[in-house]
């Protein structure tokens, strides 16, 4: 890092991993809509079967993957936040917001018009779960993602079908309105990042009290799935990592930079997938945002760290992790129908699953690949003119 340049080497393998982790959950969610046998399952006992094993690690690796991007969001924004009022003695809030749009809407937007006047009048591969709730409630719906609200309407109705993923694109977008704004004015941003986190805590806890006290209602319920679901808290985690980073980095030399330390937490994964308590769930993204910002932090900074994930490859695969999470949800199911056609129905047979995971994963990939390049690349060529701080990532 050095001028008016950042990059953190490692983040790209990283954002692919996560992006693919939400297409398995989702590969196995459409399974189980379209009647194929899958591993899907939202409760799958105590027991630790191999199978339970696998249900455990499908159920959760999406959402594994969504507080992921939630707390490099934070990270990657206030660290760049960080450089930039250090250099300029302020935030450019306006140029901030442009670089967003840019990055942001043009692919949104591409994907809700898709998903509301495009898809549901295809046959091919088509998800009718939530038809019925999507024509009743059609234009608040649309109104609700068009000024992108779509974890408000996730909140309110059932998911649409084919986007329903583009809530958490919702989450960051809040947080994008209003991170930079505090940070600008903000003396001190570790303090302001723990009042963001406090304040959304306080919130969640209130709500969960009125639940427990018997409120039901159908607006009370939708208010209380919105807060749960807007994950400000794990980029407030993600922010912290990166003040520390940026002001105390010697600590972080010294306390973070461990093997051990990254060891430790890659272990962690997967012992609170299998052995977290229902009772602590609601919290336990807490512990899951510490975990990543442990790795993250080690993955691009620590330079003898044994997870080395910088190459042309990862490279590649991380630019295209927005698009890949963006259009997997339609392509799955379009996937299906021609294996289907051919023959093959997704099932839980060694060979007929590899075949339909390297399907849906090379589709993605190349769908993904030609958006970018002839689509969203268009407007990234723009944010040039808005860059204060030049990132290594989009």
């Amino acid at each position: 890092m050095e001028n008016n340049k950042v990059y953190f080497p490692g983040l790209n393998g990283l954002r692919f991993y996560a992006a693919f982790a939400v297409v398995i959950t989702h590969i196995e969610l459409i399974k189980s809509f379209q009647g194929y046998p899958t591993f899907w399952v939202e409760n799958s006992g105590n027991n630790l079967t191999l199978r339970s094993i696998i249900q455990k690690f499908v159920f959760e690796l999406g959402s594994l993957g969504v507080y992921f991007f939630f707390v490099l969001s934070g990270f990657l924004i206030t660290y760049l936040l960080l450089v930039e009022k250090a250099k300029t003695k302020t935030v450019a809030v306006k140029k901030f917001y442009v670089r967003r749009i840019l990055r942001i809407w043009p692919l949104y937007y591409l994907i809700v018009i898709l998903g509301f006047f495009v898809i549901p009048y295809f046959t091919t591969g088509s998800i009718a779960f939530a038809n019925k709730e999507l024509n009743d409630n059609f234009g608040l719906n649309l109104f609700l993602y068009l000024i992108i609200l779509p974890n408000i309407a996730h909140a309110m109705f059932h998911p649409v079908p084919h986007i329903s993923q583009t809530w958490s694109i919702g989450v960051e977008e809040q947080f994008y309105l209003i991170w930079p704004v505090l940070a600008k004015k903000a003396k001190n941003i570790f303090r302001m990042l723990l009042v963001v986190f406090f304040v959304m805590m306080a919130i969640k806890v209130f709500l969960l009290l009125l639940s427990h006290l018997g409120f039901n209602s159908t607006g009370f319920l939708a208010l209380k799935k919105f807060f749960a679901m807007s994950k400000i808290e794990c980029m407030t985690i993600g922010g912290m990592g990166a003040y520390f980073l940026f002001t105390k980095k010697e600590l972080i030399q010294q306390y973070v930079y461990k093997t051990w330390v990254l060891l430790v937490s890659l272990l962690f994964i997967p012992l609170l997938i299998l052995f977290t308590p229902p009772a602590i769930q609601d919290g336990i993204h807490l512990v899951y945002s510490v975990v990543f910002l442990l790795i993250i932090l080690n993955v691009s900074g620590n330079p003898n760290s044994f997870l080395k994930l910088e190459n042309k490859v990862y490279v590649f695969l991380g630019n295209i992790s927005y698009s890949i999470y963006m259009y997997h949800f339609m392509l799955i199911p379009a996937v299906f129908y021609v294996l289907k056609k051919l023959g093959i129905e997704p099932s839980n047979q060694i060979l007929t699953q590899l075949l339909t995971y390297v399907s849906v994963t090379a589709v993605s990939i190349l769908i993904s690949w030609l958006s970018y390049k002839y689509f969203e690349g268009w407007f990234l060529k723009l944010k040039s003119r808005f860059t204060i701080i030049k990132s290594g990532s989009n």
